[in-house]
């Protein structure tokens, strides 16, 4: 762990609001109702406060987390693996985040199933987790690492369930790009001092 790094406060940390959150879901539920619109309010919300972290302190690390259903059957990357595999590959959009990553300078690990990137995440310790998945999977990522920073976004496709889904890599380009702002200014001001 880094003994720098400031600690991120989530309210997710708290058992009394992870409490409310699920007793709200389980009422919807009850009500015959989706909790999706509460999903993505607490997406937004969590994004909100994450951005304001950044804007502060950066992120030198950076977990990328997707789901299996976003690879496709050309893809060569291992499940808890280095993105920069995909470097050369236009075969679909997880080469295009790997040069999104490698343009920002970002260590770019993925993991396909949620228990491998909740692991990864513990395990590596990362500044920042940048995912994308279906909402359930939002709010389960949202409780179980909320000492890390996660920037969020539900998918933007599905063929079917857990079938070729997509996402945007402009909006993981978007958040690398808030993930290394505060680091870049603090390299810039350094290049100034030392000229």
């Amino acid at each position: 762990m880094n003994p720098r790094r400031p600690t991120y406060r989530s309210p997710w940390r708290h058992r009394a609001f992870v409490l409310v959150v699920t007793a709200v879901r389980a009422l919807l539920a009850r009500a015959g109702r989706s909790d999706e619109a509460l999903i993505r309010r607490l997406v937004t919300d969590n994004n909100r406060r994450v951005a304001r972290h950044l804007a502060a302190h950066g992120a030198a690390t950076v977990l990328l987390i997707l789901p299996r259903c976003v690879k496709r059957g050309c893809c060569k990357i291992d499940n808890g693996g280095s993105l920069s595999v995909c470097l050369g590959c236009d075969r679909c959009d997880l080469g295009e985040l790997a040069r999104i990553a490698d343009l920002h300078r970002v260590e770019a690990l993925v993991a396909f199933r949620s228990q491998v990137a909740f692991a990864l995440a513990r395990e590596r310790r990362p500044d920042l987790i940048v995912a994308t998945a279906c909402e359930d999977r939002l709010f389960k990522a949202l409780r179980s690492v909320p000492e890390i920073p996660a920037l969020l976004a539900p998918l933007t496709g599905m063929e079917r369930m857990c079938v070729n889904a997509t996402f945007d890599p402009e909006w993981f380009a978007a958040q690398l790009r808030l993930a290394t702002a505060a680091r870049e200014a603090d390299h810039d001001t350094r290049a100034a001092v030392g000229a």
